[in-house]
């Protein structure tokens, strides 16, 4: 299996970002997402390049999954962090089984009605089938008879591999997201009411386009939220904070640079390779 022993450098937040949760369970919950980390080399020895998948294809896979899992929910309006945890379970499962063997529209599938549940932002079985035969079949008015075939045939899909999600990720469903991280990094830095406002949406975007990619994989949560407030303040032509006591912004919440930057670039490798794809955002490298 695939699955690594933890690779994180980072201890918890000595203050807990989130005000909803107390800090034990924020400690417990980075805890467990240490486990889901892995170090670049361990991506070349996932199952599917085991199976006969070259990395490079698995990757562009992986996005194409993730981009049928985004439409599907947006024809069922979930908000982002939904979809964010949907993308990180997607991620994990390939992590133990082979994109070779699983179709990432089924998996992507899976996972979205696996984390409606989890973040309680529900949606009908029907609702979710009818969505991805729509997505899937690149028809958004497509009449979807619920005695028909492919309504069946994508409803058994995802309620045969929901159980197998389940046991890719080990039942670990206490996924933390970095946009309230986010909200609480713009609101500590930035003082400017409209710079924070342009700077959050930019950085909102970041973290969006950020589930394309394996980051979710690389780095917890609130090394992702520093990166995406610092691509967006370039981006934006914002200033984060100015350094204080001889620290920078990222020092006070325990984030080297060095790791910013590194998710900052893959982020641009994402935009270079399909920059047709992406948003109005553009992703330079970061020296």
């Amino acid at each position: 299996m695939a699955h690594s022993t933890p690779q994180s450098n980072y201890p918890s937040p000595h203050q807990d970002p989130v005000r909803d949760s107390t800090a034990s369970d924020i400690a417990w919950v980075q805890q467990r997402h240490t486990d889901w980390l892995f170090n670049p080399d361990e991506f070349k020895h996932t199952p599917s390049s085991r199976d006969g998948v070259p990395f490079s294809n698995e990757m562009m896979m992986r996005s194409k999954g993730i981009s049928f899992l985004a439409l599907v929910g947006m024809h069922l309006h979930l908000p982002q962090p939904t979809l964010y945890v949907a993308a990180t379970m997607f991620h994990r499962f390939y992590m133990r089984f082979s994109i070779k063997r699983h179709h990432y529209y089924d998996i992507g599938a899976t996972c979205i009605f696996l984390s409606t549940k989890v973040e309680e932002t529900n949606r009908k079985l029907k609702d979710i089938v009818i969505a991805c035969c729509r997505v899937a079949q690149k028809n958004d008015k497509l009449v979807i008879d619920e005695q028909s075939k492919e309504y069946w045939r994508w409803r058994d899909i995802i309620l045969f591999n929901e159980e197998l999600l389940l046991e890719a990720i080990c039942f670990d469903l206490a996924i933390q997201n970095p946009y309230n991280i986010l909200i609480h990094y713009t609101r500590k830095f930035i003082k400017d009411d409209k710079d924070r406002i342009a700077l959050t949406k930019s950085a909102w975007a970041f973290v969006n386009d950020s589930a394309r990619t394996t980051l979710c994989l690389r780095y917890p949560p609130r090394v992702l939220a520093a990166a995406a407030l610092y691509c967006a303040s370039t981006i934006c032509h914002v200033t984060v904070l100015p350094e204080e006591y001889g620290r920078m912004w990222w020092d006070e919440i325990d984030v080297t640079i060095a790791d910013i930057k590194d998710a900052c670039n893959i982020m641009a490798d994402l935009y270079e390779s399909s920059p047709s794809k992406m948003g109005e955002q553009k992703y330079t490298r970061q020296q």
